[in-house]
């Protein structure tokens, strides 16, 4: 659950190739014992509530001195949440429920015997900053798994949410009223929640799961109507009932967002200044009371924050976060086996590096797109009555070309660096009884131009027993890709677990096998394949009080893994994970690793059959984070990591990240971040010497520097001002170079190339939003991008700094207004 309220984490045991047959014996033995022995403790039992059907909605703004608040049933006794699970509540909390044809509305009221005290830190919507909050959360079909999130801090501050098998997805937005208002006896909240923002049973009666959630922030308390136990998995299948909903019918539900956005873009190496407007539409339908479309019109993402570059030395991807709200908000449902990475949709055109080849003499590139430009994308989603949730994703890009100049005679031309290609995806996941589910899903790509097909299908489940203390989970996965002119690959991906997920202690066992040819990255996310996982994962919980601690979580696993194909061993490694939260509220945490033996790395070397030996090695990490309550907070955290061998490696880093709170409004935040590498064994190149494949690899010291700073100014709890800047510097200086031996091992050799980096990304983003109207927004961004990278090392920080001011500097000044309109409020006023 969002906002610190859940932070169970749970790892599984993976088993090996050669000793899975043995090793599942015993853990299916153990697991019938577990099953035999069990006797399920006592719950506490739902509570339920009524709502009142009325002819009007109150005046919403917070105040309950509405006669139509008289006379409706309450909820009260909240349980605390945190930090002593289970006990009553210090503050008393009140809630109703009413509803009419069109929405829900909810009152609450928080009493408080000191309301010049509540916190009430102002914040951008959808972010929660040092204040109380009031939560909603409503389940609809009540199954224990899907639900929506509606919060209201007391500066009238909305956050929204939609949950999906207890995974939160904060990206969901609605459109809905709320007032907050504080008083003498403490604050209180109001809720009208339209039917519109919900999706519910097309049924005479209703009967939904619901929760209120209270955060006394001050006192670091939390609270909740219908008492959610801290040992048991989940949170939205410990909620109470809200009875008296009938006869109402899901509205339509038809929405318009269109656009219009003007950018001026200037390069420091161009004397002019360039201009491009923008303009598009965003749809959404309820086909009907369960389904939405969602389309996405010639879309915008100009506007969304810029990626973190990093120096990447490894042999996989950089992953980067998703910003665009299209590709983040409501696709839950696709979230399934690994296989769904939005990315890919617009990424870097396929060819968009080859183009320098195809340059003839005297010609030159002066326009190469970064990105592929996306014609359209629909989402359709929802879940029937009945549980089953059904999820269709299509998205398509553009041709795109670089443009070629000819600098004697000043002829163009183009090269086409990515053809069209269709992405799509489609999910079908049933709910089962016990907060159980199961998925079968699909995703295909599609380059009618290459002749290239890519194909992924698989399966996903969850199993909980009747007393929801044990489950087993698991995937199965299928890859295919089809090119003109070769054969087609065809790989498998399957893992299984047992785990226990319920009561301070808790364990898992989890086998996970990937084949050398499943590859999901044409519309998935996969770092390594060829691997076989085994592992064994224990954690010890304490969530009550007991002498300084208000909480205790502690994680043991033991991790075997094995290349898949041919079978031979990788690595050994013990992790362990420890965090305290004291009555201070103050944290501290401890985590690491330890690889008692020698390891082969068969990535590094990029060439397939050979493997990288490294010794032993232990790695070790610290933190500390204070109380956020206080004006000033900070985070401490360090690192340090030794490889017991020849080959030694240190590793030790630094991370601060101060925060100052100047007042309700304002903010900053500084980040710094510290990296220091020495003799690291990393891939250099490679080469074919008489038919055989030489790999080379290099020692090198590597380091990187990150200063962040970040600040925001709330003026109310619609407009804001946000400013974040960046400065990214790493290196790498190789000192010698080997050739990789059959055995792992590695011969000193002479070898004159320069491989040293010096890397350097800046970046500003800076926006102004003023959210004017409900779902209506008009952005101002500035942009500012710098990056750079060469051979020759900068030894010192100002002198780094300087060269990386005087590289190309990239200015953006963009302004976006998107305004939203609703099909029903139109019809009304008609």
């Amino acid at each position: 659950m969002r906002f610190g309220m859940i932070s169970d984490y749970k790892n599984g045991l993976r088993l090996t190739k050669e000793n899975d047959t043995t090793m599942i014996k015993y853990l299916l033995l153990a697991l019938a014992m577990l099953f035999a022995f069990y006797q399920p403790t006592q719950a506490f039992s739902k509570k339920e509530i009524q709502a009142k059907r009325v002819n009007h909605t109150p005046k919403i703004d917070g105040i309950l001195d509405d006669a139509i608040w008289k006379d409706i049933p309450v909820a009260n006794d909240f349980v605390q949440l945190d930090p002593d699970n289970g006990t009553p509540s210090n503050f008393r909390t009140e809630a109703k429920f009413i509803y009419t044809d069109n929405s829900l509305v909810v009152g609450v009221m928080m009493f408080d015997d000191q309301p010049d005290k509540i916190l009430k830190e102002l914040s951008k919507r959808d972010d929660l900053n040092n204040s109380d909050f009031i939560l909603l959360l409503i389940d609809p079909f009540n199954n224990g798994l899907d639900a929506f999130e509606f919060i209201v801090t007391p500066m009238g501050v909305q956050i929204d949410a939609k949950v999906v098998k207890n995974r939160e997805d904060s990206n969901w937005d609605s459109v809905w009223k709320s007032g907050a208002h504080i008083g003498k006896e403490g604050w209180s909240a109001e809720f009208e929640i339209p039917y519109s923002a919900l999706r519910f049973p097309n049924k005479n009666v209703q009967e939904w799961g619901i929760n209120i959630i209270r955060n006394i922030q001050r006192e670091k308390e939390k609270v909740s109507w219908n008492f959610i136990d801290k040992e048991e998995s989940g949170w939205v299948n410990q909620s109470g009932v809200l009875k008296g909903i009938e006869n109402i019918k899901p509205p339509t539900r038809l929405s318009f967002s269109p656009y219009f956005s003007v950018y001026v873009d200037k390069s420091s190496d161009k004397s002019s200044f360039e201009t491009n407007y923008r303009g598009g539409l965003d749809l959404k339908y309820g086909i009907n009371e369960s389904f939405t479309l969602d389309m996405m019109l010639i879309p915008d993402f100009g506007q969304i924050q810029s990626d973190d570059q990093i120096l990447n030395l490894s042999p996989y991807e950089t992953k980067f976060d998703e910003k665009r709200q299209f590709f983040t908000e409501a696709t839950e449902l696709f979230n399934r086996g690994g296989i769904f990475y939005s990315k890919r949709i617009g990424a870097s055109p396929k060819y968009r590096y080859d183009v320098e080849d195809q340059l003839d003499e005297n010609e030159i590139v002066y326009d190469n797109p970064i990105e592929a430009k996306i014609i359209n994308s629909t989402k359709i989603s929802g879940r029937t009555s009945k549980g089953l949730g059904i999820g269709f994703l299509n998205s398509m890009i553009r041709n795109t070309y670089a443009d070629i100049k000819d600098t004697i005679t000043g002829s163009k031309r183009k090269y086409k660096t990515q053809a069209f290609a269709n992405y799509n995806m489609l999910v079908f996941d049933q709910s089962l009884r016990n907060e159980s589910y199961v998925s079968v899903f699909n995703t295909n790509v599609s380059v009618p131009d290459d002749d290239y097909m890519a194909n992924v299908s698989g399966t996903e489940f969850l199993l909980k027993d009747k007393t929801r203390m044990f489950q087993v989970k698991g995937k199965a996965l299928l890859s295919q890709r089809y090119e003109k002119g070769e054969d087609g690959l065809i790989g498998q991906h399957h893992q299984v677990s047992f785990e226990k997920i319920n009561g301070k202690f808790n364990w898992s066992f989890s086998n996970e096998m990937i084949s050398d040819n499943y590859n999901p990255n044409d519309m998935g996310f996969l770092n390594r394949n060829n691997v076989i996982n085994n592992n064994l994962s224990l954690g010890y919980h304490i969530y009550k009080p007991k002498g300084i601690l208000l909480a205790q979580h502690n994680n043991l696993t033991f991790s075997h893994e094995t290349q898949y194909n041919p079978a031979r061993f990788s690595r050994f490694t013990v992790y362990y994970n420890s965090r305290f939260k004291f009555k201070s509220y103050n944290s501290v945490g401890v985590y690491g690793n330890v690889r008692p033996m020698h390891q082969y790395d068969f990535f590094e070397p990029r060439v397939d059959g050979m493997k990288l030996r490294k010794g032993s090695s232990a790695f070790f990490g610290l933190w500390f984070s204070s109380d956020y309550r206080k004006e000033f907070a900070f985070d401490v955290e360090m690192e340090y990591g030794k490889r017991f061998s020849t080959d030694d490696l240190i590793v030790f880093s630094l991370s601060l990240r101060p925060r100052y709170r100047f007042n309700d409004k304002f903010t900053m935040q500084y980040r710094l971040n510290w990296n220091r590498q020495l003799d690291d064994m990393g891939y250099v190149n490679d080469e074919q010497i008489d038919g055989l494949t030489t790999v080379y690899i290099g020692i090198r010291n590597t380091a990187y520097l990150e200063n962040r700073l970040s600040a925001n100014y709330i003026f109310n709890n619609k407009m804001s001002l946000s400013f974040r800047a960046r400065h990214y510097w790493a290196k790498a200086e190789y000192k010698d170079f080997n050739t990789l031996l059959d055995n792992g091992r590695l011969k000193a050799i002479d070898y004159s190339d320069n491989h040293d980096i010096n890397f350097n990304s800046f970046n500003i983003d800076m926006v102004y939003s003023w959210r004017f109207a409900p779902g209506s927004e008009l952005a101002l961004v500035w942009k500012n991008s710098i990056s750079s990278d060469d051979d020759k090392i900068a030894h010192r920080f100002i002198n780094n700094l300087k060269n990386t001011f005087d590289a190309t500097r990239f200015n953006s000044l963009s302004v976006k207004l998107l305004y939203y309109i609703d099909y029903m409020s139109l019809k009304k006023k008609g």
